[in-house]
C-alpha cells in the first residue's frame, strides 16, 4: 500500500494547508508538460495527484488513515511469522501448501490437459474419441434445456 504522506514528503500530522502546498510545489516539479512527455515524471505526477486527492478530503484522509494503519499492523504481525519461513528453502515453502502434491503435478496436468506433458501421449479420455477433455457441451445444454442440432 502507498503511503501518500512520503509521496507528499509529509508527515501524518500535516494541515491541510501544508499538503496543498506540498502537492502544487511537486506537480510543478513532475507535470508532465513541463518534462517533455517523460514516462517517469507522468508516474510520479499521477501518484502525487492520487496522494492529494485522498489526503485534501478530511473523509477520505480519515479512511485512508484507518487502511494504513491496519495494513502496518498486518505488515509487522506477518513481518514476525515469517521469520519462520525464511530458514527453509523454497522447495520446502512450496511443499507446504495444503491442498497441492507438488510431487504429482504431471498427473494434475495430464487429467486435466488429456495428454502426458513429458512425453506427448494422449490419455485414455482423449483416446475414446472425446477432442476436448473440458468439454463442456453436455453441462450447457442440461442448463439451457437445448440440443445441439
Amino acid at each position: 500500500m502507498k503511503n501518500y504522506y512520503e509521496i507528499l514528503g509529509l508527515t501524518k500530522q500535516a494541515s491541510t494547508n501544508d499538503i496543498k502546498k506540498a502537492y502544487r510545489q511537486l506537480a510543478k516539479q513532475h507535470h508532465p508538460d513541463v518534462n517533455a512527455g517523460s514516462s517517469e515524471s507522468e508516474r510520479i505526477f499521477k501518484e502525487i495527484t492520487e496522494a492529494y486527492q485522498t489526503l485534501q478530503d478530511p473523509a477520505l484522509r480519515e479512511a485512508y488513515d484507518a487502511r494504513y494503519e491496519a495494513f502496518q499492523q498486518k505488515k509487522q504481525q506477518t513481518g514476525h511469522t515469517s521469520g519462520k519461513k525464511q530458514g527453509q528453502s523454497k522447495q520446502q515453502q512450496a511443499q507446504s501448501v495444503p491442498g497441492v502434491n507438488f510431487e504429482d503435478l504431471g498427473s494434475t496436468f495430464e487429467r486435466f490437459f488429456g495428454f502426458n506433458p513429458k512425453t506427448g501421449e494422449m490419455n485414455d479420455s482423449m483416446k475414446s474419441g472425446k477432442k476436448n477433455p473440458l468439454d463442456t457441451t453436455d453441462m450447457f445444454e442440461q442448463f439451457f434445456r437445448m440440443k445441439k442440432k
